[in-house]
């Protein structure tokens, strides 16, 4: 599914996938998030420069995990971003982590490019004459990272937010962190938000995916009943219902730590 946020920007991504986003600068293309398959991210690399006219002058990671990542091989001949956390993580994939993902024979022909470029909290880019902010605020990951176009009010949220899908909570997720990194986002104030999967839309988006920690956490703490969650809306009508059972089980190894 191909979304129109604005006349520069487009927003990749569908079936509960991760997204991609395409922002059309003077000059030249931003790309933020890379898909799972090195494929699918060459031919949104065609599709890009033929919708735009322009070739690729950056491309961003959001975060280490493969969804996100593991496509910046068609994109390797183009300065990669990312925090200085999410290539850390990455040089960490070993060849049975990578064949796990993609499968023997995806992995005879591909590799996983790395980010050639990092920051450590916060960056600031004037790129192909799009001005951007970068900041890693950690919670869904340590090294999640949200992209904000100030000028446009658009706020690229990786996987912090989710939007028609249970939240993917990791073993290494951090609650508070992610709730933090939350309040945060809703004091940028932004008029779009592309989540890290699902439809794209409005500030509403920051609140739901609050909610959704508040209550699974107290769930996982017995403030609550299954029952009270499973019928609160915000959980009902969130697709992939397995990632909320997967997301259960790493809550409570996230909350026996402590």
């Amino acid at each position: 599914m191909i979304r129109k946020l604005t006349e520069s920007i487009v927003v990749v991504g569908e079936g509960g996938s991760s997204n991609t986003t395409i922002v059309s600068g003077k000059t030249c293309l931003v790309i933020v998030d890379t898909s799972l398959f090195p494929e699918k991210a060459l031919k949104i690399r065609k599709f890009s420069q033929e919708i735009f006219g322009k070739p690729i002058g950056l491309v961003i990671n959001t975060h280490y995990h493969p969804d996100h990542t593991f496509g910046n091989s068609a994109f390797e001949d183009v300065n990669i971003v990312s925090s200085k956390l999410t290539r850390e993580f990455m040089e960490q994939m070993d060849r049975d982590y990578i064949v796990n993902i993609w499968g023997e024979e995806i992995a005879k022909k591909n590799h996983v490019s790395l980010p050639n470029t990092t920051f450590e909290e916060k960056l600031s880019l004037n790129e192909c004459g799009v001005k951007m902010k970068l900041c890693n605020l950690g919670g869904h990951t340590p090294d999640s990272t949200i992209v904000f176009l100030e000028r446009q009010g658009i706020l690229i949220a990786g996987d912090l937010i989710f939007n028609g899908y249970h939240l993917e909570i990791t073993d290494d997720s951090n609650i508070e962190d992610w709730k933090n990194a939350l309040n945060i986002l809703r004091d940028l104030s932004p008029f779009f938000v592309v989540p890290g999967h699902g439809e794209t839309g409005g500030i509403d988006l920051i609140k739901s995916t609050k909610d959704y920690l508040i209550r699974i956490e107290a769930f996982a703490e017995g403030r609550i009943s299954k029952e009270e969650l499973i019928s609160d809306r915000n959980f009902s009508d969130r697709d992939f219902p397995e990632l909320f059972v997967y997301s259960v089980e790493n809550i409570f190894k996230i909350l026996a730590r402590f």
